[in-house]
């Protein structure tokens, strides 16, 4: 099993600002949910400097994750949010196939900012069932498959992010 590679954090102070941004954001289709997602519209979500403040303790913790798992540093690079509503789901995916592949995410996450009673949780391919709670954040490996089965509660909000080794994004940088 894999669930030590699946850590929780704490990001429950940043919901409502979370929620109000979201509120305000357009969404649309993509083809890995059923449901809502801001994913083929606005992949930097947290990048606006309404949401400087979560994007900062995301990476925070991000930080920690690596430095806990003798990792090298990685980046935030993209996001978006996801929203859930009754009998929608996030199919099976992962967002790279190793650990060291350069060239796609090292580290994925997941925070819900907003769940109600009886939302589905997050379910991995090593067998691992994530309880979903107001303000939990999951970070995991990028390799390793996640989805949901159908969602039984009215709403279920998440945002996803994937990273980037630091040394390949500043390398990156210099051309």
């Amino acid at each position: 099993m894999t669930n030590d590679l699946i850590r929780d954090y704490d990001m429950s102070k940043h919901n409502q600002t979370c929620l109000d941004i979201i509120n305000e954001s357009g969404v649309g289709s993509y083809s890995l949910i059923i449901g809502k997602s801001s994913y083929g519209t606005n992949r930097q979500f947290l990048f606006g400097s309404e949401l400087k403040g979560l994007m900062i303790d995301i990476q925070l913790c991000i930080n920690d994750y690596v430095e806990k798992l003798s990792m090298s540093k990685v980046l935030l690079t993209s996001s978006w949010f996801n929203i859930l509503g009754k009998d929608d789901l996030v199919k099976k995916h992962q967002h790279s196939d190793s650990w060291d592949n350069v060239e796609s995410s090292v580290v994925s996450g997941a925070y819900y900012p907003y769940v109600e009673e009886n939302s589905c949780p997050l379910l991995f391919g090593d067998g691992s069932i994530k309880e979903v709670l107001n303000g939990l954040l999951v970070i995991f490996p990028s390799w390793l498959e996640h989805w949901t089965n159908p969602n039984q509660s009215d709403k279920r909000i998440t945002v996803s992010f994937n990273t980037i080794r630091k040394d390949v994004y500043l390398e990156r940088s210099k051309k």
